[in-house]
């Protein structure tokens, strides 16, 4: 479980509940969250760099409940940005507006993303189960980064278990990692969204792409 999302979720309950009454809901957090993680597995845990954002999935669905599911999106980015901060502060060294510029650099990061699209695609429906379905830069893209997730396991578990409401905060926060490191997403499809995947497309917030992009998801 992440420590610092642990912290930030129980300064935000602090705020709601008397102590007593923060340590019981915890308790029912931590137990649903061990309870899913269990059942639905870790997709790959180290292995697989994007199981994290599955793990950040039940705890913020344990937590959505733990609270009696009265959280707004500006809520949940307030506990997320709580909890992400000195990664967020760190990551505010890098700009893609300068990063995107070395053509080097973009084909090695293209590189290992390919790997990791070999890799996920053989791992899924093995070792890392229902894990994301990756296609790097189909569109073939000629600045930033790009890929598309035809399929998210944070999608079907919001399905399963009745969390569709609360998916796209989740997504919501992709805008706020971006923003840290000078990056501007452009995604207009979304699964959460009804659409049939997610895209992703990370410029410079500075470059022709980000100026022109009529609004993303």
């Amino acid at each position: 479980m992440n420590k610092n999302l642990k912290a930030a979720m129980i300064r935000f309950m602090q705020k709601r509940y008397p102590e007593q009454e923060v340590k019981m809901r915890w308790r029912k957090i931590e137990k649903q969250y061990a309870q899913w993680l269990a059942e639905e597995g870790d997709l790959g845990g180290k292995k697989n760099w994007m199981s994290s954002n599955m793990l950040l999935c039940y705890l913020m669905c344990a937590f959505y409940d733990g609270i009696d599911r009265k959280l707004s999106q500006e809520e949940f980015l307030e506990i997320f940005y709580d909890a992400m901060n000195p990664i967020l502060k760190m990551m505010s060294h890098f700009d893609m507006n300068k990063l995107q510029k070395k053509k080097w650099l973009m084909h090695l990061l293209n590189r290992y993303l390919k790997k990791y699209e070999k890799k996920s695609n053989e791992m899924r429906g093995r070792e890392w189960g229902n894990t994301w379905k990756v296609r790097v830069n189909p569109d073939n893209r000629q600045s930033g980064i790009a890929y598309v997730l035809d399929t998210c396991p944070l999608y079907e578990f919001a399905i399963k278990h009745d969390y569709m409401e609360v998916l796209p905060f989740m997504c919501a926060s992709d805008h706020l990692v971006a923003n840290a490191f000078h990056a501007h997403l452009i995604r207009h499809k979304t699964l959460s969204d009804g659409d049939d995947a997610c895209e992703y497309w990370y410029v410079g917030d500075r470059s022709t792409e980000a100026k022109s992009d009529p609004g993303s998801k």
